[in-house]
């Protein structure tokens, strides 16, 4: 038995230094995933572990599965320059980060290395991250997938912890599950793209707020505070207002909280939008503001109408006659039109595509997808109420985050896809409020039983 047992251990080290050997950071990667699987269940009852334990086993090894396929389908075609890129976004991140890596190496070939390196089209925090770790491990596309597939799972689990001893255990883990799964959210979860480092960051900073308002002891209040700061800075410069969103998510939600605590503080809340509201808006100065915004909105809007691609207008029709870019556009509103405009978004956001909009094979194959976001809108008002009524502050951090996220994705999109793929940035947050539902759902079965 010792003897198989010094077999055996040889055996892996061996192959563990070849797989160390061949790509560095994978191996990193992996001892971090375990480290998650081990981790995640800490303080939970034995059952609820092991449910745990095989939901997130099952979720990474799937992307292991797929980032696998991936690297075998295109081994044929890989060379120095392609590095199985899906999409062009991602070609385009990984070869910046590559190029950029060799000008810190000396290794800089030509002038058009150091035009791309040095762009400002595209420069973010993520791309500088993807550069430090490729200049540490050397060039690792695909285990820079896995790494991502990492950040997603920690996300998940951040938003199922916060969740798990507040809205319910059932909630969560079918939360938990629906996002893990979710074909959209699997596919991009471990693409070469910064949402999975975004997911997270958002992820910590909305359950370091929570921890904040209601940690047990200053000690762990600060810790959270000191989390927060961290995922906001992680997030900072990864896209366009990557930390004003949360943040004014962040101050939504807690608005709606402290305005919801009792019921004259949210009859007060009524009375005063009711009263205030209308007067605020009849005002010359707050109006033209708005609208302004509003037109903003509406020429970054018809930029993505006049792209390639599968378009829906939320304008009139006339605002489509003359193709310009969002810089050059000179489009006003009027108060009418400006109306119309945001209730087209607001139906848009929810409905598209529609059956009758498809137009092509990959819109047909994402169709039953969005069925299943249809089915997670309409579980959301009862989500919500559910969710209020077991724990007020987690539902409106939630729900605080998905409102402004969702009004400017709702606003500013015209690309069928574009809008399909970005509704990924609050689907999670919705999940997670919509699955409430499922514990008084529960519940009720419990005492029907109890009752027979």
């Amino acid at each position: 038995m010792n003897g198989r047992w010094i077999a055996r251990s040889v055996g892996a080290g061996i192959a563990l230094a070849a797989v160390y050997t061949l790509s560095p950071l994978t191996v990193w990667v992996a001892g971090l995933a375990v480290l998650v699987v081990a981790t995640a269940g800490r303080g939970l009852p034995a059952a609820e572990r092991r449910i745990l334990s095989g939901i997130l086993g099952m979720a990474l090894a799937a992307r292991v599965f797929a980032i696998a396929a991936m690297f075998f389908v295109n081994m044929p075609i890989h060379d120095d320059q392609f590095v199985g890129a899906a999409t062009g976004d991602e070609a385009y991140t990984e070869a910046r980060a590559l190029r950029t890596r060799d000008i810190l190496l000396g290794n800089g070939g030509n002038k058009y290395d150091y035009v791309v390196a040095y762009d400002e089209y595209g420069r973010n925090s993520y791309v500088s991250l993807l550069t430090a770790i490729q200049v540490i491990f050397g060039p690792s596309p695909y285990a820079i997938r896995f790494l991502n597939a990492v950040l997603f799972t920690i996300g998940a689990v951040v938003l199922f912890r916060m969740t798990r001893p507040t809205l319910g255990a059932v909630p969560a883990f079918a939360a938990l599950g629906f996002v893990l799964f979710l074909p959209s959210l699997f596919v991009w979860s471990f693409s070469l793209l910064k949402e999975s480092l975004y997911f997270l960051g958002t992820a910590i900073a909305l359950a370091g707020a929570v921890v904040a308002i209601r940690g047990p002891s200053w000690l762990v209040r600060a810790a959270a505070v000191l989390s927060g700061m961290a995922a906001a800075a992680i997030i900072r410069d990864i896209r366009s207002g990557a930390l004003v969103l949360p943040a004014a998510g962040l101050a939504v939600g807690l608005g709606a909280y402290g305005l919801t605590r009792s019921k004259k503080a949210l009859a007060f809340a009524a009375l005063t939008a009711a009263i205030g509201l209308p007067l605020l808006l009849s005002q010359p100065l707050v109006a033209r503001q708005m609208t302004a915004g509003l037109e903003a909105m509406a020429k970054t809007h018809t930029g993505h109408v006049f792209t390639v691609g599968h378009a829906y207008k939320l304008l009139d029709e006339g605002f489509y006659l003359n193709p310009v870019t969002p810089s050059s556009s000179t489009l006003t509103l009027t108060p009418g039109e400006a109306a119309r405009f945001v209730i087209r978004a607001a139906v848009s956001f929810a409905t598209v595509p529609a059956p009758w909009q498809l137009q092509s094979r990959r819109e047909l194959l994402y169709w039953p997808e969005q069925a299943v976001w249809y089915a997670l809108i309409i579980l959301l008002p009862f989500g919500t109420v559910a969710g209020w009524r077991r724990d007020p502050l987690v539902t409106c951090v939630l729900l605080g985050y998905v409102v402004p996220m969702a009004a400017i994705l709702a606003l500013t999109n015209g690309n069928v896809g574009t809008l399909a793929r970005l509704r990924g940035l609050v689907i999670p947050y919705m999940a997670f409020v919509s699955a409430t539902v499922l514990g008084g759902l529960v519940e009720r079965f419990k005492s029907l039983e109890v009752s027979t």
